[in-house]
């Protein structure tokens, strides 16, 4: 396992390390001023940054994908665009990025993140959030939203993915497809042994070259380039604690318990997405009855990467911002 979850950093974008002047903020109301703060909620601390709150707008909160990754590269990429018309609240999960460990390291439980971010909502002093989660990010707004439907305004989910069988024969799939000589000869050997489908599935990422984990998260190699920059440049590590919990919990139910929320849903899919495939965003199409269904023709597992203009224009257009 321990090549899954060393790699499922690669499944969000890192954060940096740098050093920090923002104050510690109780687990209060944070007043919507720009800046970052560390706040308190469940007796663990949060690293969280507001941006844009000139804009006095109904918050988008940032879920980050992983499990176990982090909001930096998305701050620097399509952040900034985001932040021309909204309030955009960031904030990196229990044990992820700039945000404090839980003592427990098994206290990662999917019912714990979704009142992580309940507790988020109220130290904002906000009765409503929009929510924009990728990859996991996307799993865990959509599970929040079902908890807490009255406190979700609007929901956007990209490139969603739940980390189930199905994902894993999408995976192995995609890593073929865009594969090396080298790597397909591995993959073939891989899938004649007796081992299970996880640890094929782990074995697969674990013999995945560099350029080949980039070929199979992009579309677009310059994008790819960019990825591999901001995450040497993050130093900050997945320790793949969370990944451990959520395939040791994991139900494979997201979309029958997504399915009839009406909360209205951007889903957005990169016609080359190899990572979580079109099968749980098409399932999100049909299970969610208020949804707009995007496809974007040159990307892969980062729509918000490799298109970010367009990305940028349809959550401005899906939220109603001027």
């Amino acid at each position: 396992m321990k090549h899954l979850f060393s790699l499922l950093l690669f499944f969000a974008l890192c954060a940096c390390t740098k050093p920090y002047t923002s104050s510690w903020q109780p687990a209060h109301k944070v007043k919507f001023q720009d800046g970052e703060r560390f706040i308190s909620l469940n007796n663990i601390r949060y690293w969280v940054r507001v941006a844009g709150s000139q804009h006095q707008t109904t918050p988008i909160v940032i879920i980050h994908g992983g499990p176990g990754g982090n909001n930096y590269s998305f701050e620097r990429t399509i952040g900034p665009q985001l932040e021309k018309f909204a309030t955009v609240v960031y904030y990196e999960q229990r044990g992820c990025g700039r945000s404090e460990a839980p003592q427990n390291p098994e206290d990662y439980q999917l019912k714990t993140l979704i009142s992580d971010l309940n507790i988020l909502r109220d130290s904002l002093g906000v009765q409503k959030m929009n929510l924009l989660g990728y990859s996991f990010g996307g799993e865990l707004g959509l599970r929040y939203a079902v908890a807490h439907q009255d406190q979700v305004e609007k929901l956007i989910v990209s490139a969603p993915a739940e980390l189930s069988e199905a994902n894993m024969l999408v995976q192995l799939q995609g890593f073929y497809a865009s594969g090396d000589s080298s790597l397909k000869a591995g993959i073939r050997k891989i899938l004649k042994d007796t081992t299970t489908l996880e640890q094929k599935y782990n074995r697969v990422w674990s013999i995945s070259s560099s350029a080949n984990v980039d070929r199979f998260l992009f579309a677009q190699p310059e994008k790819a380039a960019l990825n591999r920059k901001l995450w040497q440049e993050s130093k900050l590590k997945n320790t793949g604690l969370m990944a451990k919990v959520y395939l040791k919990h994991n139900k494979n139910d997201l979309i029958p318990t997504v399915s009839g929320l009406a909360t209205p849903t951007l889903i957005i899919s990169g016609a080359h997405d190899k990572n979580g495939g079109f099968h749980t965003g098409l399932a999100l199409k049909k299970a969610l009855p208020n949804n707009t269904f995007r496809i974007y023709e040159n990307s892969a597992h980062f729509p918000d990467m490799e298109e970010p203009e367009r990305f940028a224009a349809d959550v401005k257009t899906f939220l109603g911002s001027k």
